[in-house]
């Protein structure tokens, strides 16, 4: 099974749980996404539980190097992941020669990963405790997305909705994705993996965004790319547990007991798992309130 340790330094205070501690990357919810080429301090402090700063779309050709050496700067007094771009552009060794050596850098995310060997060429420019996310945009990346999981370098897997939508002429409906989503978050539990993330709410619409990351969620995803920053705490609060959850799961291990001496029936030690995974997820995101420990 993969692991690690990497904590990411942006804080969420919002209304889920009030959290202020510092996450893994491994279960981070919201990864709200920073064009390199803003104004850095002002966009910093989304509330989402992770900032990406973006060399890749939100930067147009003309205006990469610009961006790079922004980023770059930015690194030397926060930290930060940092999503280049893909192997396939005349950018992306520029940009990890310049980010290899930066104190901040938490991680690299790479657009448009279509084979373990994409992650290769990435992995072989950085430091190896650089932690890299692969982004599955494409047709090509979908079917080598299990050897991709694999890759003993890659973190986590993302999904790149909208370019894969584009890339295999799919509706807009958003049942025409699950198959896509459903593989990601098959293939990462294989790999040993956390579950996958899922690509981003385009339009400012929480109601919207709510819609989205539950379905999301639905499908085992724990992890959503935002554009807005207002869909960082809309996007926490649907991935963490609800207090309904949480007493339910609270009421199951008192009534079958931590270690299971209770159980009675062949499904209930999967339903006291489930429930002590509700109970880590409540404490991880700061609702210990809710969710003692258990001896």
């Amino acid at each position: 099974m993969k692991s690690s340790n990497t904590i990411d330094t942006w804080t969420d205070e919002s209304a889920s749980g009030g959290r202020s501690q510092e996450l893994p990357y491994t279960v981070a919810r919201s990864w709200f996404l920073i064009s390199g080429a803003s104004d850095l301090p002002q966009s910093l402090g989304s509330g989402s539980d992770v900032d990406i700063l973006d060399l890749e779309d939100a930067v147009p050709p003309g205006k990469k190097l610009a961006a790079r050496t922004q980023v770059v700067n930015a690194l030397h007094h926060r930290r930060a992941w940092v999503r280049i771009n893909d192997v396939t552009t005349e950018f992306w060794k520029d940009d990890i020669a310049a980010l290899r050596d930066s104190p901040g850098l938490l991680g690299v995310m790479l657009a448009k990963t279509d084979s373990a060997s994409d992650v290769d060429k990435v992995a072989e420019g950085l430091r190896a405790t650089t932690p890299v996310i692969a982004f599955i945009e494409s047709a090509a990346g979908l079917e080598a997305a299990g050897t991709i999981a694999a890759h003993p370098r890659v973190g986590r897997l993302a999904f790149g909705s909208g370019d894969f939508r584009m890339d295999v002429g799919a509706g807009t409906d958003r049942n025409a994705l699950t198959y896509a989503r459903s593989r990601l978050v098959v293939v990462s539990r294989a790999a040993g993996l956390p579950a996958p993330i899922d690509g981003p709410t385009v339009p400012d619409d929480q109601i919207l965004a709510v819609d989205e990351t539950e379905y999301a969620a639905g499908l085992g995803m724990t992890g959503r790319m935002c554009l807005h920053a207002s869909h960082a705490t809309t996007i926490n609060t649907a991935l963490s547990p609800t207090g309904r959850e949480i007493e339910d799961a609270k009421e199951l291990i008192t009534l079958l007991g931590p270690d299971g001496a209770n159980a009675r029936k062949g499904s209930d030690l999967p339903r006291l798992a489930r429930a002590r995974r509700v109970l880590d997820r409540a404490r991880i995101f700061g609702l210990d309130a809710l969710a003692p420990e258990l001896h």
